[in-house]
């Protein structure tokens, strides 16, 4: 290996810069392939981040309910008729005027038959008109004559009762169909299930269907005999119906709720139950054999662990909210969102709910423990305190993320769900929070229609929500955290709730625990917040050090992920913390400092040549960039046997920060590739999951080029100690983390090629197959892969078999995932026709996992996936229309979305270009956005080709040798703020788009000015 030798002078080093100072030359670097489902920039082109309007102009929305009336009680009737898969029901709405003149009630009705509205005021009928406006999903009452009365001090309640009819809707929104079989030979049985989140309640019932909308409601089901009906209260009783062969269960009256928190479930199911002093508390309910099999005992098990858990951290126990609350966890066979956290009738898919020990895997099992403390989480987070409208949804899914890792760490801490939440959260959401315009967690006036307001059900809402929820809690501490919340919780209980309540409660339990006084009068929670959620973005800090003072300059930028650094002049409000090779210490993660300014200086007090690591454990949300000098100690550490002095959450943090500066341009790959040659060493889960999801980005770049041949060759050697100490068979008494990071890099080194992992996992296929002895779970994800990748036909129709009869969803699940590892044309179309054909083979929810896999299972699937397409175009687009139609329609964006990021060369490309002008006529309006995605592949293509000379640097030289040339540290003092020259900060130019890498470059004087003070000082 060639070496190069530096002696680096630390005064010298001081005066370069290690770091652009401007934003590098735009070049795009989010691809296709990070836009599809549940990638991180899924919903990119959704929605604008910058352009709102404001939200007290009520014209810019049209969508919104007038605030003229409001409901205060619902009395809910629904019928549902299987095997016939309809329903049908009467609503009477309690509602009241808000205002005086009112003549109108608006509120949501769509996709129903409205058959009679009745207005009374107490015995009177009110003469009404009514219609449909089906645009914005609005049912219109309107007076014949007059207005409806109003008091101010006295609410004057009015009747509105409306009939309706519809069928089973098929898609998995509001009031549908399922289907299940109890055994694999078992016929089909039909049941009804709902998902009303966000805006599909009104597909159930005409309601005020907006969050804001709080009342309580009585709900009867009239459901066939022999079946069972679920909503989230307790059944208060059953009774025989006038109607022959039906039954109604009528249930207590729930709390004060919005719709969307509603549900119902009807079906031939069985439960496994929990009762206090005889009344249920707690309960799983599925499919019959899927109790009797004792697939619902760990969910019934961790749950109820966790809904104490929860109880005990808000100190408001979920079953003294209200009087008629249980808790029931509901496995549903169809489910788009996965789970849902309906009030008392919490919802989920089958895989994500139900564990068999012999068949679901440790991936399964955790997903299982953190989705059912996600969805607990949200009774206090969600449903007793709701957000006021979407545009502040992450007062919901933040916490609930955030209670996802954390409460079930404090259950289950072998899962390590306290450092995964670096790898899983942090740096997700740091990514998507990159791109030129991302939406900031507060988002009014931009969240208008159904589309936008899903837009917001994002990695942002969600992951840095969760993010910024952990940076607070470090800032302040857990116990003033967690009282901060306790008090927002009660002052808000029952209601809705903006940011500023939040702020507001952690301010307060702030203030009176002292937690904030060390940061001076000026620092309050509330700025502190607004900073991090009501603009979009993150910052990265580039640390200068001067190793002969000890003084550290830091700047402040926004970070972006095509140019570096974004052009908008944005500081946040930042807590520092910072560990050093005289002081180790990552456990104190309370910040030292906090920063507001473009460029601050703190004093290390000490000098000499040391390393320091800003951001312990990576409790704030950015990114950390250093003086060239300042990562050569860094690396050095690293590479030696003292690596581990450096947290492996900040190990984790190196690692992802340095691939995304990269990327941006902020720093060469030959200089990333030294930084992450440490992993030649390195063991732990962190530091390796940060990796894989960096060298993936990368090798989809370079896939089809000469120089993935020699990247591979490289992470190969780099894995080897790692792959040596977990090896590709289980280990007696290993732990959960070692079985999980073998789970997830066994394939990866698969996809490397290396030879041990492609034999192993041959030979545990096949004595699955010769021997009936069974995969190690664990392992059935890459074994099952690459035994296809090398097998027959047979051997894809031995797994194709399985799938089909297997009676564990998770298993099913997996199978999926993996069948389209199969390189035969055969099979592959044996897949593809399961998918776009009506059966009861795979189900629709599932249609993307399939498809995904079956595009890109072997590089050469793609081609053969592409034919298929081109040859059945409407089928398949048919099969993947959009979810809220109920009749018949098209979407070619979705499928062919898979395809064109794997285009690999010029030549597939101009092909697939041709065919998509030829069909411009048949892809209709999907045309524009399918021609887009080509030019995208090309730009993807075009970003290989540039830095592939960087990397081969790297490739040829090999590891930089890093000398420092001073004497080790001495520590002075502790260290302090210094306070710098007066500094003029950067100021933007007048863009013509908000955040357009492509415009000018700051100013040089500003660039001098900064410099000159970092000497003075």
């Amino acid at each position: 290996m060639a070496t190069l030798n530096f002696i680096i002078l630390a005064a010298v080093c001081l005066a370069a810069q290690a770091f652009p100072q401007d934003p590098t030359p735009y070049r795009n670097t989010i691809f296709g392939d990070e836009k599809l489902e549940g990638e991180p920039f899924q919903y990119i082109d959704d929605i604008d981040g910058k352009n709102g309007l404001s939200r007290s102009d009520e014209t810019a929305n049209p969508y919104r309910l007038p605030t003229t009336t409001k409901p205060e009680h619902y009395n809910l009737l629904w019928m549902v008729e299987i095997p016939e898969n309809v329903f049908s029901g009467e609503v009477e709405i309690q509602l009241y005027a808000t205002e005086p003149n009112v003549n109108e009630i608006v509120i949501h009705a769509q996709y129903l038959n409205i058959n009679s509205i009745v207005l009374k005021l107490g015995d009177d009928e009110i003469a009404q008109t009514f219609s449909l406006q089906p645009e914005y999903d609005f049912l219109r009452v309107s007076l014949t004559n007059g207005v409806l009365e109003y008091d101010a001090t006295s609410n004057i309640l009015y009747s509105l009762t409306i009939d309706f009819n519809a069928p089973l809707r098929t898609d998995m929104a509001g009031l549908y169909q399922n289907w299940f079989r109890n055994t694999a030979n078992d016929s089909e049985s039909w049941m009804a299930s709902t998902h009303f989140q966000a805006t599909t309640a009104r597909f159930a019932f005409p309601c005020y269907d907006e969050p804001s909308s709080k009342a309580t409601f009585n709900i009867t089901v009239r459901r066939p005999e022999g079946f069972n009906s679920w909503t989230g209260m307790r059944l208060q009783e059953t009774r025989n119906s006038n109607i022959a062969g039906y039954e109604e269960d009528v249930f207590h009256i729930t709390p004060i709720m919005p719709t969307y928190l509603l549900a119902l479930i009807v079906a031939e199911y069985k439960s496994r139950e929990v009762f206090n002093d005889g009344t249920l508390v707690y309960e799983v309910i599925a499919r019959p054999n899927a109790i009797d099999t004792n697939q619902g005992d760990y969910a019934l098990e961790i749950g109820q662990k966790l809904l104490a858990e929860m109880s005990d951290h808000t100190a408001l126990d979920f079953y003294d909210v209200h009087p008629y609350l249980k808790m029931t966890q509901g496995a549903v066979p169809d489910f788009r969102a996965g789970a849902m956290e309906n009030w008392g009738l919490l919802l989920y898919r089958e895989a994500y709910i139900l564990y068999d020990e012999n068949h679901t895997n440790s991936y399964f099992k955790q997903l299982i423990a953190y989705i059912l403390s996600h969805e607990i989480a949200h009774m206090w987070f969600g449903n007793l305190v709701t957000c006021d409208w979407w545009d502040v949804f992450w007062l919901n899914e933040g916490f609930a993320r955030y209670y996802q890792y954390y409460l079930t760490d404090w259950i289950i801490p072998e899962m390590g769900f306290e450092k995964r939440f670096i790898n899983e959260q942090v740096h997700t959401s740091l990514l998507t929070d990159s791109a030129n315009n991302p939406h900031p967690l507060t988002n009014p006036g931009v969240v208008h229609d159904p589309v936008q307001i899903r837009a917001m059900f994002s990695t942002i809402s969600y992951n840095k929500g969760a993010a910024i929820i952990r940076q607070t809690e470090h800032l302040l501490g857990f116990n003033v955290h967690r009282q901060g919340l306790r008090r927002y919780l009660v002052d808000r209980s029952f209601n809705t709730a903006q940011p500023i309540h939040l702020f507001e409660a952690l301010q307060t339990e702030a203030v009176a625990a002292g937690a904030i006084a060390q940061y001076g009068d000026d620092f309050n929670v509330i700025d502190y917040y607004k900073t991090w959620t009501e603009q979009a973005g993150h910052p990265v800090l580039n640390v200068e050090v001067d190793h002969q003072t000890g003084q550290m300059t830091i700047y402040q930028r926004r970070f972006n992920i095509n140019s570096g650094y974004s052009t908008a002049t944005t500081n946040w409000i930042v807590p520092i913390t910072f560990a050093t090779a005289s002081d180790p210490d990552f456990e104190d993660t309370k910040p030292s400092h906090i920063i507001r300014d473009a460029i601050t200086v703190i004093d290390r007090n000490s000098i000499g040549d040391e390393w320091v690591v800003f951001n312990k454990q990576q409790a704030g949300f950015y990114r950390v960039n250093y003086d060239d000098y300042t990562w050569n100690l860094i690396v050095n550490t690293l590479r030696g046997p003292n690596r581990t002095q450096i947290h492996d959450l900040n190990r984790a943090q190196i690692v992802n920060d340095v691939f995304q500066f990269a990327r941006s341009g902020l720093m060469t790959y030959s200089r990333a590739f030294n930084i992450l040659s440490f992993l030649e060493n390195e063991t732990d889960y962190t530091p390796w999951l940060a990796a894989i999801t960096g060298f993936n980005w990368i090798r989809n770049r370079l896939v089809g080029t000469t120089y993935i041949d020699r990247v591979d060759e490289m992470i190969a050697r780099w894995a080897t100690t790692v792959m040596d100490q977990l090896t590709y068979y289980p280990i007696p008494g290993e732990s959960f983390m070692d079985s999980y990071l073998r789970h997830q890099i066994a394939p990866f080194m698969c996809n490397l090629n290396q030879t041990a992992c492609r034999e192993a996992a041959v030979a545990q296929f096949e004595d699955l197959r010769d021997n009936d002895n069974e995969v190690p779970v664990d392992s059935r994800n890459w074994v099952y892969c690459n035994a296809l990748r090398q097998g027959t036909e047979d051997d894809f129709e031995f797994l194709w078999e399985r799938f089909e009869n297997h009676n564990v969803y998770s298993e099913k699940i997996l199978l999926l995932q993996v069948l389209g590892c199969t390189p035969h044309e055969d099979s592959l179309n044996k897949l593809l026709d399961a998918i776009i054909q009506p059966n009861f083979i795979i189900r629709p929810q599932d249609y993307t996992t399939a498809f995904s896999t079956a595009v890109s299972g072997n590089e050469g699937n793609t081609q053969i996936v592409l034919r298929y397409m081109q040859r059945n175009i409407t089928a398949v687009a048919v099969a993947f229309a959009p979810a809220s139609a109920l009749t018949i329609s098209e979407d070619f964006t979705t499928p062919i979305s898979y395809i064109t990021p794997r285009l690999r060369n010029e030549l597939e490309i101009e092909e697939f270009e041709e065919w998509v002008v030829a069909s411009r006529d048949e892809l209709g309006t999907s045309y524009n956005s399918i021609y887009n995605s080509i030019e995208s592949t090309r730009q993807s293509l075009r970003w290989a080709a540039n830095v592939q000379s960087d990397m081969e640097n790297y490739l040829t030289a090999g590891d930089d040798v890093y000398e420092s040339s001073t004497a080790p540290p001495v520590v002075i003092e502790e260290p302090t703020t210094v306070t710098a020259p007066p500094l003029s900060e950067p100021v933007n130019p007048d863009l013509s788009e908000s955040d357009s890498a492509n415009t000018a470059i700051l100013s040089v004087v500003v660039i001098a000015l900064a410099v000159a003070a970092n000497f003075a000082l």
